[in-house]
């Protein structure tokens, strides 16, 4: 007979919690009490004491010093000089004597070659830097809290599986030694299940030692214990973006460290300028006056002097010292301009790592929900059918330990996805917001400038949407199996179909082989040169070109900028007319969405004529129709290719004619 194990279920667990008891540590596991501790609440007590958010609060707040300490350079100066002693000489009428002297100066500031405002504006930059730094933190630990908060629920979930795992093993073991006693059961049997016993017990401690940990970081990050009874934590899926170029729009906009790293570019900038001033000089206004109570010869007489003027002082060289400093100083703006990309790298690859946790675990949860259920269901029925002799112990085991594995996924993706919400949210700069936490020591923004900077994030951060560009191969070749299948349905000449045809690649079926087709997506039946690119002459009225965009994208990809510059140079060698790039988008999605993708990929062409290929911006216009004016007015795959397009509609200014170019 196999030795039976040490511990039970019952004594592990005491033993596990001394341990983690002698270390301070009592997460509690049931929930007797009703204390609550939603995620607001976890968030708002760790930026309330956590020393790295005090850090940067006072560093926000000494930069307030540092503007005022600027700002003294357009006020006066005033310095008192007193001096009274004891002289002693060999010379003159007197050899000993005690002299006194008093000074009052005046000076005032009237030009320094405006580096005393540049060096305020340097510092109001420098505040609002350390505003979003101090935001941006208060943002991670904010993150960090309600990630650790949704550890310990976690945890705690998975401890209590593994006990009721441990439970069942139990009394499995329970139930073939006293088989095996009574000579029904094989010894063997009792040594797989003291194996597997042991598993559980193993599994059990790797919980409690996982609680541990994160019970750890918690306490550390919140500055307290998880509290008994705390409710779980529930976030408003509303929050979540219905695309990654929407993300990125959101990051872009909200994001601290973004705006930091705009600010620090104004601030290197203002700093440049202020370097400036030692080529000008400098003019002050200037007043003193003076007593003493003897002369330079020693004779008792009391003399006043008093004097106001105007002070110009111009350095002509000193070594070259200026202009290294303003070298430096430009220098330092580069280096604030590529630390501005930097923040637009990492956030764009931060918010596409978690944007796509969340849409992975949320595409999971659906079949680890049915695995869960499944194995529940499976694990009831094998203890029945054990109950009527028709399954064994070690198989009501094995449906036990599938029941717990699937449980303990579920449960770790359904929290995972919760973290990888938050994380996306922090990206954004949308998580304090969602979760209504607001410090009332901390101002607005509106607070601190009356003129917030404006920025284009379309031109500084480009988003190169990661999935887009992974699944545009399968895009193409989708599409031209779609038009592949559209042309076979039409009456076409038995020769097309021939064998030795089959190696003509002509993916947009436009006539022109692949190979030598520069326009790559002309629509089916559009006239084109022998290039492959879509005809322009002075009488076209009606013309199809083709710039297919990514899902939800507004870039316009290098391969197909042919079909812009061929729109450009018909412009180019018509003077007369005009071009109105309208987008329009699929029936499919949210409409305000489709209507906002739409301007923003109509405005991507109409940059690309007037920026790279030098049309008139007069001439040239963009708007977004959306799903107003769709061609087909159903969701299909056949519609929804005619309906997302881009359409160039032309007027001659000089008749009023004008013509269509569209795009899918």
């Amino acid at each position: 007979m196999a030795k039976k194990t040490n511990f039970t279920g019952t004594r592990l667990t005491t033993l596990i919690g001394l341990v983690l008891a002698a270390n301070g540590f009592t997460p509690h596991l049931h929930a007797e009490q009703t204390s609550i501790m939603p995620l607001t609440y976890v968030a708002d007590k760790a930026i309330a004491s956590n020393p790295e958010v005090q850090q940067a609060w006072h560093a926000f707040k000494a930069s307030v010093y540092g503007i005022d300490a600027a700002q003294s350079g357009y006020l006066p100066t005033l310095d008192a000089s007193i001096s009274a002693g004891y002289e002693k000489r060999n010379y003159g009428i007197e050899d000993e004597y005690n002299r006194n002297t008093a000074e009052l100066t005046l000076r005032q500031m009237l030009y320094d070659g405006f580096q005393t405002s540049n060096a305020v504006k340097r510092f109001e930059r420098i505040q609002l830097i350390r505003y979003f730094e101090m935001l941006s933190q208060a943002e991670q630990i904010a993150l960090q809290a309600s990630v650790a908060y949704l550890d310990v629920q976690k945890f705690t979930t998975l401890v209590e599986l593994a006990q009721k795992n441990l439970q069942e093993h139990e009394s499995v073991y329970q139930q073939i030694e006293q088989s095996v006693g009574a000579g029904v059961a094989r010894a063997a049997d009792l040594e797989q299940i003291s194996g597997r016993l042991s598993l559980a017990q193993s599994n059990v401690m790797t919980e409690y030692a996982n609680l541990h940990d994160v019970s750890a970081r918690y306490l550390r990050i919140v500055g307290e214990l998880p509290q008994q009874g705390s409710v779980a934590a529930k976030l408003n899926e509303d929050s979540i973006p219905i695309s990654i170029n929407q993300a990125l729009d959101i990051a872009y906009k909200n994001s601290p460290n973004f705006y930091a790293s705009l600010y620090n570019i104004e601030a290197q900038q203002a700093n440049a300028q202020s370097q400036k001033s030692a080529f000008h000089p400098k003019v002050d206004l200037s007043a003193r006056y003076g007593s003493q109570d003897r002369d330079e010869l020693g004779f008792n007489e009391t003399r006043t002097e008093a004097r106001v003027g105007i002070d110009v002082r111009y350095n002509l060289y000193n070594g070259g010292l200026d202009s290294a400093n303003l070298d430096q100083a430009y220098q330092e703006v580069n280096i604030a301009k590529f630390q501005r990309d930097q923040s637009c790298i990492e956030i764009r690859q931060n918010l596409q790592v978690a944007y796509n946790n969340v849409k992975v675990l949320e595409s999971k949860l659906p079949s680890l929900d049915q695995h869960r259920r499944s194995s529940d269901k499976v694990k009831i029925a094998y203890k029945d059918q054990f109950d009527i002799g028709q399954r064994t112990l070690l198989d009501v085991l094995d449906a036990e330990n599938e029941s717990f594995q699937s449980n303990r996924s579920y449960t770790a993706a359904l929290y995972d996805r919760q973290g990888a919400i938050l994380t996306m949210l922090a990206e954004m700069g949308k998580l304090l917001p969602t979760l209504n936490v607001s410090s009332e020591k901390f101002p607005k923004i509106t607070e601190l400038t009356d003129d917030p900077i404006a920025h284009n994030a379309e031109f500084i951060c480009p988003k190169y949407d990661v999935a887009a560009t992974i699944n545009h191969q399968e895009f193409l070749q989708k599409k031209a199996q779609r038009d592949n299948a559209y042309m076979s349905m039409t009456a076409m000449p038995s020769y097309l179909n021939a064998p030795a045809l089959s190696t003509f690649s002509d993916d947009d079926n436009d006539g022109v082989a692949n190979e030598q087709d520069d326009c790559p997506s002309t629509p089916t039946f559009t006239e084109v040169d022998d290039k492959g690119c879509t005809k322009y002459n002075s009488n076209t009225s009606n013309v199809e070109i083709g710039i297919p965009f990514a899902a939800d994208s507004s870039v316009v990809r290098p391969e197909y900028l042919q079909e812009i510059a061929r729109l450009a140079d018909f412009l180019q060698s018509h003077p007369s007319k005009n071009v109105e790039i309208q987008g329009h988008a699929s029936l499919e999605g949210p409409a305000l969405y489709n209507k906002k993708l739409s301007e923003k990929r109509a405005f991507s062409v109409a940059e690309i004529l007037i920026q790279q290929y030098g049309v008139l911006p007069k001439r040239v216009k963009s708007l977004g129709y959306g799903v107003d004016k769709p061609r087909i007015n159903e969701i299909s795959v056949r519609a929804n290719a005619a309906n997302r397009r881009i359409e160039a509609v032309i007027t001659d200014t000089n008749t009023g004619d004008s013509f269509v170019a569209s795009s899918y």
